[in-house]
């Protein structure tokens, strides 16, 4: 009993002696869950509407990535190809799309028989901007020419 007691207090002391990794979150730009919702070009060309579909944008501020999207797909056309496109523009979201920025192709989701996929894109971390930057983004998911899906525009901010 008195060996475990010993184990114990050593055990202690080695976790308060440790020193801790810190991880700050981008006090910029935070976390955000978009949905995805059929377009009315996709409801054309026969996409259905959605059980679930969304968008995780997020931007952790360090070293090596400067955001993660995650992507999910529930409920679209069945064994069909969606490449996930990102539409820029200048400033914020009422401003003209960005000519500096080409549509931004991150992957292809191909969903299985059940119309549901799922991705990610990991983008690099950058340098760090003497002031921020801030532009509107919204995600398009686009079939064959076809924007099917997409999400509301947001700003997005880069330190």
């Amino acid at each position: 009993m008195r060996q475990r007691s010993v184990r114990v207090v050593i055990g202690v002391f080695v976790l308060v002696l440790t020193p801790l990794t810190v991880v700050v979150a981008d006090q910029l730009f935070h976390s955000v869950r978009l949905s995805l919702v059929l377009t009315p070009d996709g409801a054309r060309h026969e996409h259905p509407v959605l059980r679930s579909g969304h968008v995780v944008d997020i931007h952790p501020n360090g070293p090596v990535n400067g955001a993660h999207e995650r992507y999910l797909l529930n409920g679209a056309k069945p064994n069909t190809s969606y490449n996930v496109v990102l539409r820029v523009f200048t400033g914020s979201c009422a401003g003209p799309a960005d000519p500096g920025f080409d549509p931004l192709k991150t992957v292809t989701l191909t969903t299985d028989k059940q119309g549901n996929a799922q991705g990610k894109f990991d983008f690099p971390a950058s340098a760090p901007q003497p002031t921020p930057i801030f532009f509107g983004v919204r995600w398009t998911l686009i079939n064959n020419g076809v924007v099917a899906y997409d999400t509301d525009c947001i700003t997005v901010g880069v330190d």
